[in-house]
């Protein structure tokens, strides 16, 4: 991804390196506490130190880590900080629970009812009668958007909706509630304040009057690829979504006209290949107020997201429909269409205010490697280097000649690591490379360019163009080429794959459409008899 004008920090693809998916939020987070000079540790769920804090899916490293100042510190898990209780976070991690507490402090929740196990069928469908078509059904402990189905309209749809949540996704606890039509928001509230707000729209894909939904979507994903945040959310081929098309009367050959809008899921959800819109500026300041009071309502959630509906003409008709207290941030940082909102800047202000006013480093770390003795099992907490604070010199060297030569980029990274620079050496051509170096010594940085000539490697300098550099620097020496030659062999075999899977599932669909044709069941006995005659020839031979 090339650096994207707006985004907080200059958040391009060397910085995002390995903190893609839910490893994003943590990351943000810890890099916006680090820059402003706070101590960083990130740990494993053996390290014991989360052992009275509610986290879940900590499989994977990365997700929990610790703040500390001088004077105290504050654990994180994913997007949530301790001051969070998990009082709080039980209570919003249960959409039945979540209802109550905002039905007590009078904030507006659809019409609806849960029900569990022990209500059969027909109960539910009697019990309904009383919210009202349409009606939505979803599992009260589900997450992601997963087991909702939405805008039922009659007995059928609602008959059907419950089966498929009860017995296809193994929900034995579901919510049975008033569908609203409206925009469907996603505000993320600190303290007293709004700080991102987006509107989410279902997967969709528009029609070229040429390409079948199928390639839309291969097409949508390859741009999706390129997006910080929803390279991690592409639109999957899922029974779901397949099963959504049928009901339609569509299907993945099917070639839309030219314009038309196909929408392909049942929720709005970003990580089932939503598309998310910046609407911070132009949302109603009572939403806003609704979206507050909801946080507030739930004791001991003091930060977190708001999912709502609602219509912006008339404010009146405003639902919450849920609250996430661990919520994804990256939508918000990373909006498809808009501006984007440093959520890690209002965590980190409400955690350390104090650190608000602080000067913060040019710097950032590499995520992968910082994690790596906690992914290999060495250790299960690590530390990371404090960031260089105060003034930052930096300077790309171009240098041109014969120095496209692995040994001598090793040497230049051992002298920088000698004179306290971070950096990297990075291939342009055969007869060029890019050298960053930087550092809080002016003349350690300026003075790099009198070492490039006292290598005794096999070189041969010509030129070098010292230019100014004021993008974050990766502290540690890094030697890019290396990095690119393993990227590029991996792309090549994902290309391979790619290419592999495209060919088996043509062979497949001409498989399955002369296997369903009239001509292959008309001829089936015929194939069965000349089948028996080799076997009987076999026999006998």
């Amino acid at each position: 991804m090339k650096e994207e004008k707006g985004y907080p920090f200059s958040l391009d693809s060397n910085v995002l390196e390995g903190a893609y998916g839910h490893l994003m939020c943590p990351y943000l987070i810890a890099l916006e506490g680090w820059r402003r000079g706070l101590s960083l540790k990130w740990y494993s769920k053996e390290s014991g130190h989360f052992a009275n804090m509610k986290v879940w899916y900590v499989d994977e490293p990365g997700r929990l880590f610790s703040l500390s100042s001088e004077d105290r510190t504050h654990y994180f898990f994913r997007s949530r900080g301790d001051k969070v209780t998990n009082q709080g976070v039980e209570l919003a991690s249960n959409k039945e629970l979540t209802k109550e507490e905002l039905g007590k402090a009078h904030v507006p929740i659809p019409r609806g009812e849960t029900f569990n196990s022990r209500n059969n069928l027909n109960e539910i469908i009697t019990k309904c009668q009383d919210i009202g078509f349409p009606l939505v059904v979803k599992p009260v402990d589900g997450s992601f958007g997963k087991g909702v189905k939405t805008n039922i309209t009659n007995e059928k749809q609602l008959e059907e909706a419950v089966i498929f949540v009860r017995d296809e996704m193994n929900y034995n606890e579901i919510i049975v509630e008033r569908y609203i039509e409206g925009a469907d928001l996603r505000l993320y509230v600190v303290g007293d304040e709004v700080v991102g707000a987006i509107q989410r729209k279902p997967a969709h894909v528009i029609g070229d009057g040429v390409n079948s939904i199928k390639d839309l979507i291969y097409n949508k994903n390859e741009s999706r690829k390129q997006h910080p945040r929803l390279r991690s959310c592409l639109i999957k081929e899922d029974d779901e979504l397949k099963h959504f098309l049928n009901e339609r009367g569509y299907y993945l050959e099917s070639i839309p006209k030219e314009g038309e809008v196909v929408v392909l899921r049942e929720t709005a959800n970003i990580s089932l290949g939503g598309d998310s819109l910046d609407v911070l500026d132009i949302i109603p300041s009572q939403i806003k107020e609704i979206a507050i009071n909801a946080i507030k309502a739930v004791p001991g959630l003091l930060h977190g997201g708001v999912d709502l509906i609602c219509d912006m003409e008339n404010v009146d008709n405003t639902v919450v429909i849920e609250l996430n207290p661990t919520s994804q941030i990256g939508s918000l940082v990373f909006p498809l269409e808009g501006k984007s909102r440093d959520i890690p800047e209002a965590i980190i202000d409400f955690y350390f205010p104090e650190t608000k006013n602080k000067k913060k480093s040019n710097f950032f770390f590499n995520y992968k490697k910082v994690l790596l003795p906690l992914s290999t099992g060495v250790s299960s907490e690590v530390e990371v280097a404090d960031a260089p604070l105060g003034d930052v010199y930096a300077l790309k060297y171009k240098v041109y000649g014969r120095v496209n030569n692995v040994s001598y980029h090793q040497w230049l990274r051992k002298t920088a690591f000698e004179l306290g620079l971070d950096g990297y050496v990075d291939n342009i051509s055969n007869e060029s490379i890019d050298i960053i170096v930087a550092g809080t010594n002016k003349e350690s940085v300026e003075g790099f360019q009198n070492h490039l000539y006292q290598s005794n490697h096999d070189i041969e300098i010509f030129k070098i163009d010292p230019i100014p550099w004021s993008k974050p620097i990766c502290i540690g020496f890094d030697i890019h080429a290396e990095l690119k030659e393993i990227k590029y062999e991996i792309k090549k075999v994902n290309k391979k794959i790619e290419k592999i899977e495209k060919q088996r599932e043509k062979a497949e669909a001409k498989y399955l459409a002369l296997y369903q044709s009239r001509l292959w069941k008309l001829t089936r006995p015929i194939r069965f008899t000349i089948d028996l005659l080799k076997r009987i020839k076999k026999i006998f031979s």
